[in-house]
């Protein structure tokens, strides 16, 4: 052959093979990306080359499908997880798992009412919680308790351990010494309604109004319908909202559809609750009757303890009341997806929780429906709708004035020889000073609550212009709060405390009706100019809160009647209509060089009807400066991969109390007259809002490609313009007025260290650890120092006076200047809490959230009556050896014995839950069902505390501002323990 011919020859067969060995190189790779959490494909990942531009993105199952050269490297990115590479290796199928990167850094928060910002870019301390933490780990009972130790700077007590709620949340110290102490709360956009609505149960028992015991409002959400929390804690963060911020921001978004296949997801919850502890009672013995009773009263009580001991036996008063072990229930189902043009999520719920109490319990249902749809490229709209109902059945515990009116006071004086049960459904009278059988308190009383309420959200949003370098959207925000509240107390005539009354049978009922509508209007303006981009922002806001409320009272029931008319007297307990209308304008300007300096000025102008001057308007600023260092070039040190250093400073305003710029004229009847009366308390039409301005310093430090994460933060809150009450000259009538007067700091910080210190294909561990600390102290008095508390110095009071903290614990005995003994305080020394989430063998997940209160002391009032019953715990000790039983010991001695230190350790959250492989479930299913888990799951499973009450958070008045660190015989709180499942469709 010629070599010539035969070169060519071998020339065309290389060109031949060539382009197929160029085309061998490449091959055909497919895999599905999914949370090395549960299992469950992730949308919407990036899959790309090393070094190169991304190649495709996830489908919504997490799936993908790519054609990469054999030993290629890919990139796969997602917002809130860990990038993670891997090398193709000539495989077909290659699986990915990503972590969760609690870093989540590249997610958005509120930068200002219309606008959002990267958290990396943040220069304020804002605390999200995603829906994962709020629900994942156990499903709350409320979504206000799940917030416990999740919040830096946050000091969270119950009001009741009654199901329902209430909580209170106090933001970085005090804001105020009277008037709002709780956040301000938002969802979607609305300004929610987070009263305590007043029930007229304090009518009955006798107790003060702050101790009705309701629950709180926030108790009426679905936690489940909750995409994420945002907590702007301090004024530097929340300066925007004005004079309704003073005590911080809690924002709520709900779930929203996503464009693709339609998601159906199914939660079922079934479990039990248990108290949290027994604290136990003091055993009676003839020696005991002796000390304890009078002579002429010994004889009898002998008796009826030696029938005790010979029939019936002993009553554990404790077990009897508080030992129900109720069913709890939770269903929820949700319907989202959508196309490019509209997306919808849809959901309901249902939920019943029963008490440690019998015929105690709350029940709630909701609907909602978010919808979100895009008419063209430059309009879209959302709206969002929740129905909501509740009912509470909170029993009578807590304080009374009223012999007999609680379930706590009549066991805490009653001997454990008594029995109480009925016979042949007769209840035995109570022939102790708490005139009351606590059975038929319990069986036959009514303490109700139903809530019917609309939420209901609409956004639009006109992009007016767009270009590339510059923008111009028109954003119109409305939302309104429907809540309609019927309440009823009753006590029938046949309770034992009313059959001695000259007007047997009680009952009040009350409906109420509140109304928050808010409008805003916006219009955002962008330009990018080089390096650098502009945000302005201006704005106005309109809020309108509207109450109306009546409470109807009738004594001298007809037997068996629930019905005011059916009673022989009948009175208008109260009535209030209140209105009340802020309008704010808002401007701001965010100032962004390149990611590396990120500057923010703004200023809100508000006025409302509550402050002295109905049309002034208040000026509200906010300044802050972020700076990326590791975003400049020269930044030479790869390990640490983030140091922002941040600075803000804002001021917010706290609104005066309704009714405070105006003398009242009371209702009086005079010969059968009726007139009116000036109120002894003056209006001051000069009053004007409170004023918080905060200085906050920090820093966030990454590690490892953000890995791990340090967050450090100091603060510094003076609260100005405090309103206080001025004690007048009584000769001209008037004796109060209210008056700005007073000034106070808080300053303090706050560390959260979070990361996931180890991650593999079948074990990932993520954990957030978080610290705070808040100091406060009264820096300018105009008034006379004075004490504060309900229950007076006799048994622990609060001091304000210069120089003090609001929250310093006094009482008796007095020194010998005249001032009450210090004993203590209730803000705690320092709060911790430690987070954990383990992913192992494929599907187990266990997670935990412990946390740590060091200090903080509560007045343990409940001791002192206990110890007046002999049936306090340790009664019948004598721990100073001086033959006398601590129970009497104790009586008279001060203050000093009832206030105890609350602080605690306590298991918040566990849970152990597997989640089936998605292939497994695709094969035996036959693709119907996407994921399922199940798993168990328990909430306060273990507490160590060295308080001597049932559980040191507790307080009787946990939504006022100081007066939080008392206790007397609240609703013991619960443990509670629940089988979780989850199928998603």
């Amino acid at each position: 052959m010629n070599s010539k011919f035969t070169k060519k020859l071998l020339f065309a067969a290389v060109l031949l093979f060539i382009p197929r060995l160029l085309f061998a190189q490449n091959i055909t790779l497919t895999g599905q990306v999914s949370a090395a959490g549960d299992g469950l494909g992730i949308p919407g990942v990036s899959v790309s080359l090393k070094g190169g531009q991304g190649i495709t993105m996830t489908d919504s199952d997490g799936k993908y499908k790519v054609s990469v050269p054999q030993s290629a490297v890919l990139v796969f990115r997602a917002i809130g997880y860990l990038t993670q590479e891997a090398k193709v290796n000539g495989k077909g199928t290659l699986n990915i798992q990503l972590s969760e990167n609690v870093s989540a850094l590249d997610e958005v928060v509120v930068s200002g009412l219309a606008s959002s910002i990267k958290r990396s870019n943040l220069a304020n301390a804002v605390t999200t919680i995603s829906s994962k933490d709020l629900t994942g780990t156990t499903p709350p009972q409320t979504l206000d308790k799940a917030l416990y130790g999740k919040i830096p700077g946050a000091n969270i007590r119950a009001n009741s351990g009654a199901p329902g709620g209430g909580i209170s949340v106090q933001l970085r110290g005090i804001s105020s010494l009277q008037g709002a102490s709780q956040p301000l709360y938002i969802i979607d956009g609305v300004y929610l309604n987070n009263s305590t609505l007043r029930t007229g149960r304090s009518t009955l028992t006798g107790a003060s109004q702050g101790e009705d015991d309701g629950a709180n409002r926030i108790a009426d959400l679905n936690p489940d319908d909750v995409e994420s929390v945002e907590v702007l804690k301090g004024s530097s963060a929340s300066a925007i909202y004005g004079t309704r911020a003073n005590a911080g921001v809690i924002i709520i978004t709900t779930k929203k559809g996503k464009a693709g296949k339609t998601r159906v997801s199914l939660s079922q919850d079934v479990g039990f609750s248990k108290i949290q502890r027994f604290v136990g009672s003091a055993a009676w013995d003839e020696d005991k009757i002796k000390l304890y009773f009078p002579a002429s009263a010994q004889t009898e009580e002998l008796k009826r303890y030696h029938d005790a001991v010979a029939n019936h036996g002993i009553t554990d008063f404790e077990k009897l009341i508080y030992g129900e072990t109720p069913i709890l229930w939770n269903s929820n189902l949700s319907i989202s997806g959508g196309n490019a043009q509209t997306k919808f999520y849809v959901s309901g719920n249902a939920a019943k929780e029963d008490g440690i109490i019998k015929y105690t319990g709350f029940n709630k249902k909701s609907i909602r429906l978010n919808l979100d749809h895009q008419f063209n490229d430059w309009v879209n709209f959302s709206i969002t709708s929740n129905y909501l109902n509740s009912s509470s059945d909170r029993g009578f515990t807590g304080n009374e004035n009223e012999s007999g009116t609680s379930l706590g006071y009549i066991i805490g004086y009653l001997p454990n020889y008594f029995n109480p049960r009925p016979v042949n459904g007769v209840y035995p009278d109570n022939p102790y000073s708490e005139n009351q059988n606590p059975l038929e308190l319990r069986d036959k009383a009514i303490n109700n609550a139903r809530i019917n309420r609309f939420i209901q959200s609409a956004n639009l949003n006109v992009y007016l212009l767009q270009k590339k370098e510059s923008s111009l959207k028109l954003a119109l925000q409305g939302g309104v709060d429907y809540l309609g509240s019927r309440t009823k107390q009753y006590f029938p005539d046949n309770l034992q405390a009313q059959r001695s009354l000259p007007n047997p049978g009680d009952i009040v009922l009350g409906n109420e009706t509140d109304i928050n509508a808010n409008v805003q209007a916006f219009l955002i303006y962008g330009q990018q100019v080089g390096k650098t981009h502009f945000n302005t922002q201006v704005g106005a806001v309109f809020l309108q809160t509207q109450a109306n409320a009546v409470l109807n009272r009738g004594r001298g029931l007809v037997a068996g009647q629930q019905n005011i008319s059916q009673a022989a007297i009948q009175s208008l307990l109260s009535q209030n209509d209140q209105k009340v209308k802020d309008f704010g304008t808002v401007a701001q300007e965010e100032i962004n060089y390149d990611d590396k300096v990120i500057t923010t000025l703004g200023i809100r102008f508000d006025k409302s009807t509550l402050n002295g001057n109905a049309n002034k308007f208040y000026a509200f600023p906010k300044a802050s400066v972020a700076v990326n260092l590791t975003k400049f070039d020269w930044w030479k040190l790869p390990a640490v991969s983030q140091l922002k250093l941040r600075t803000a400073y804002g001021q917010t305003g706290g609104v005066p109390s309704f009714g405070d710029i105006y003398t009242a004229l009371n209702p009086v009847v005079i010969g059968g007259q009726v007139g009116s009366v000036v109120s002894a308390t003056a209006g001051n039409p000069d009053i004007k809002p409170e004023r918080a301005g905060e200085l906050e310093l920090g820093a966030d430090i990454g590690f490892l490609h953000d890995r791990i994460l340090l967050e450090g933060t100091y603060y510094n809150k003076k609260v100005t313009d405090l309103i206080q009450t001025l004690t007048l000259a009584g000769s001209g009538g008037v004796t109060t007025k209210k008056v700005n007067a007073a000034d106070l700091v808080n300053h303090g910080v706050e560390f959260a260290l979070s990361g996931t210190p180890f991650s593999s294909k079948n074990f990932t561990w993520t954990s957030r650890l978080l610290f705070w600390k808040n100091t406060s102290k009264i820096t300018k008095l105009k008034v006379p120092s004075y004490t504060t508390g309900v229950y007076g110095p006799s048994y622990g009071t609060y001091l304000i006076k210069e120089g003090f903290s609001p929250t310093t614990i006094v009482g008796t005995p007095q020194t010998a200047s005249g001032d009450y003994t210090v004993y203590g305080d209730s803000q705690p020394d320092f709060q911790t809490s430690w987070t954990n989430t383990i992913s192992f063998l494929n599907g187990f997940t266990f997670s935990s959230l412990v946390d740590w209160k060091k200090g903080g002391d509560i007045m343990n009032i409940t001791l002192y009556n206990t110890d007046n019953g002999g049936t306090s715990p340790d009664w019948n000790g004598d721990y100073n050896h001086n033959g006398i039983p601590n129970g009497k010991d104790r009586q008279g001695t001060g203050a000093g014995v009832y206030v105890q230190d609350a602080g605690y350790v306590r298991l918040r959250e566990v849970a152990l839950s597997y989640s089936l492989p998605q292939a497994v479930t695709q094969r035996i299913f036959r693709k119907a069902l996407q994921s399922v888990r199940f798993g168990v799951s328990a909430t306060n499973l273990f507490l160590i505390t060295k308080y001597k009450g049932y559980d040191p958070e507790v307080s009787s008045f946990g939504t006022n501002a100081i007066n939080t660190g008392t206790d007397l015989f609240n609703y013991p709180s619960s443990k509670r323990f629940l089988f979780n499942v989850r199928v998603e469709f």
